[in-house]
């Protein structure tokens, strides 16, 4: 039997690596206290494609899924995500030395990111209960059948062509098309969540039907477009980004020259900016609009409802207290890069699998979906404008 809130509430989930844990925080508040509050449409970016996978695949109510994504996050290491020995890390480096200064010699080592993170596809392997060799979720499928769920939507930017990629499954779904983005219908896999969830230049590019992918967060300009396409009318959308003030923007993070580290953070955090602000913004006048305009005359388009919450802390300045806990090795490279010289090491916030981290991360999720009771409610019992 279809559920009564079926294809019309969505969750969005966007990127930021070890950052995802936040989500994972607000969602479990939300099962513990609106436990019949349930998403039939997922959509996840980067890191948050795993969350989105994980909820679409379970077997089992939702609020009961949460609880178990959150046993997954803070049960992971660094050793889970990537390799972290020495001989990996340095030959990793050395081969993009050696590929700086090869002039394009087509004897050049290869270059597939900065660590192998083939650790990663065996923990979500383990995580997801997929068996060997075997990486599509049997759980979409099933959750289709019985209508818990209405589709899923995996965004990967496609590094061939430059666009934006949003794989989807569900039941009678109309593709779309757009100059800079488009969708794809697959059965959805954990290559596609690996591809989605591969930071730039540090995690290797996966290849989907002859395409090499990455991090779903590069080229997404309207992070609510694909809920809205796979026929949402009410969104939750959770940022993994923090919103300074006026005063927190103009203080100053180091002294000096920026190392190495502070500038790819505000790279990486410029490549992940996402437009979930602008989002609500245009939304809002599009509400207004329609608010007007009779059903016939719609031509398609309709009200749409959006929650937007981020964490009420910033998540780069939090992770520096953790940095002394890093492997050996890999604190090294990043001490030698500059994480020590700055007080909102960004990239750390993206790539510290710590479980003390991690579960700071869950907390202030939990503590922040608190303070947004009753918005969530209001989006809980909100009806078609």
């Amino acid at each position: 039997m279809a559920r009564k809130d079926a294809g019309t509430l969505a969750l969005v989930l966007t990127g930021g690596g070890a950052r995802a844990a936040y989500q994972v925080g607000f969602l479990r508040w939300m099962a513990r206290h609106f436990p019949e509050m349930h998403f039939p449409i997922l959509t996840g970016v980067s890191a948050g494609a795993i969350n989105a996978a994980y909820l679409a695949s379970y077997d089992g109510a939702q609020a009961e899924a949460v609880e178990h994504l959150s046993e997954l996050w803070r049960g992971l290491t660094v050793d889970k995500v990537f390799r972290i020995d020495a001989p990996s890390l340095l030959s990793h480096v050395a081969r993009w030395g050696i590929r700086l200064v090869s002039g394009g010699s087509p004897i050049a080592p290869s270059v597939r990111g900065m660590v192998d993170t083939a650790p990663l596809a065996e923990t979500l392997t383990a995580g997801f209960g997929l068996f060997p060799g075997v990486d599509e979720f049997p759980g979409v499928a099933r959750n289709l059948e019985t209508h818990q769920l209405s589709a899923l939507g995996i965004v990967t930017s496609n590094y061939n062509t430059g666009k934006s990629i949003t794989w989807i499954q569900g039941h009678h779904l109309a593709g779309w098309q757009r100059p800079e983005r488009r969708s794809r219908k697959s059965r959805l896999r954990l290559d596609h969540v690996m591809a989605s969830a591969a930071l730039p230049f540090f995690f290797p590019a996966v290849n989907l039907e002859g395409d090499w992918h990455g991090d779903g967060g590069i080229r997404l300009t309207a992070p609510c477009a694909p809920a809205i396409h796979l026929g949402a009318t009410r969104i939750l959308a959770l940022s993994t980004r923090y919103h300074a003030s006026t005063n927190e923007a103009d203080e100053r993070m180091l002294q000096g020259y920026p190392p190495p580290l502070q500038i790819s953070g505000q790279l990486l955090n410029a490549i992940f900016l996402d437009d979930l602000s602008r989002d609500a913004q245009n939304l809002n006048r599009v509400n207004m609009l329609l608010r007007d305009v009779p059903h016939e005359r719609r031509r398609g388009l309709r009200p749409i409802q959006l929650l937007v919450a981020r964490p009420s802390r910033d998540l780069g300045k939090m992770v520096a207290a953790f940095e002394p806990k890093l492997p050996k090795v890999f604190r090294y490279l990043v001490r030698s890069l500059g994480s020590r010289e700055t007080s909102s090491p960004d990239v750390l916030s993206l790539l510290t699998f710590d479980t003390e981290y991690l579960g700071t991360l869950i907390d202030l999720g939990e503590a922040d979906a608190a303070m947004h009771a009753e918005e969530i409610e209001a989006l809980r019992a909100a009806k078609a404008i």
